[in-house]
């Protein structure tokens, strides 16, 4: 007599559970998949934000800077003068690299690595000028004295009514004058003074000049 097995329907039994694995690997595959769509999501804001910067990168222009501070008044020169690019919200404001902007001068005073307005250069000095030179000691002027800077002008007179000394008593005689050439030691070697060279008015001229013959000049530099 043979045995027959019951069915599984029939005895009313559940079958066994193979499908935990199956499960595991689902689960595995659903974290699988969210890291690659992070990643995706990572790559993508990636592109965006440099695509965003490049954009803003092309939207910089060439504009000419000051490479020194320089005061009002000061002739600009090639030396002066360095490419800045930057994002402007109104480039013609300011100078453009293509202008050729050497001779012009300037007509408020400008920082060092400031960009340069158009509104800060004219064509001219303004008013009718004068280029005046001073014999100064080295030790009466400011260290490190710089074309474009302000000094106010000293004199100790020497002169036989009011001989320099102990009592002579200095006098102002020009206040803020530019500084168009620091000036260079006498390559001779006769003197050990400098030939320094001041923008004045025309009207100046003549109180610059007898100061230079009047007694010891000192320059005071105007600010910092």
């Amino acid at each position: 007599m043979t045995a027959t097995l019951p069915s599984p329907g029939a005895s009313g039994l559940e079958p066994p559970e193979p499908l935990k694995p199956l499960r595991a690997l689902r689960l595995r595959s659903g974290r699988t998949d969210l890291r690659l769509a992070a990643g995706v999501g990572l790559v993508v804001l990636s592109v965006v934000l440099g695509s965003r910067l490049v954009a803003a990168a092309d939207d910089r222009v060439e504009v000419w800077s000051l490479q020194s501070s320089l005061s009002a008044g000061s002739v600009l020169r090639a030396d002066d003068l360095v490419l800045a690019r930057a994002a402007l919200d109104d480039p013609a404001a300011y100078l453009p690299s293509d202008q050729d902007v050497e001779g012009m001068v300037l007509q408020r005073d400008v920082g060092a690595g400031e960009l340069l307005p158009a509104s800060a250069v004219g064509e001219g000095r303004g008013g009718d000028r004068r280029l005046v030179t001073l014999p100064v000691d080295p030790l009466h002027a400011p260290p490190a004295l710089a074309r474009g800077e302000r000094v106010d002008v000293w004199v100790t007179p020497s002169d036989g009514a009011s001989p320099a000394g102990p009592g002579a008593v200095p006098e102002l005689v020009l206040s803020g004058a530019l500084v168009a050439d620091p000036g260079a030691g006498d390559a001779s070697g006769l003197t050990d003074q400098v030939g320094v060279v001041l923008d004045v008015a025309a009207a100046d001229a003549e109180r610059a000049v007898a100061a230079a013959r009047a007694g010891d000049v000192d320059l005071v530099r105007v600010g910092g």
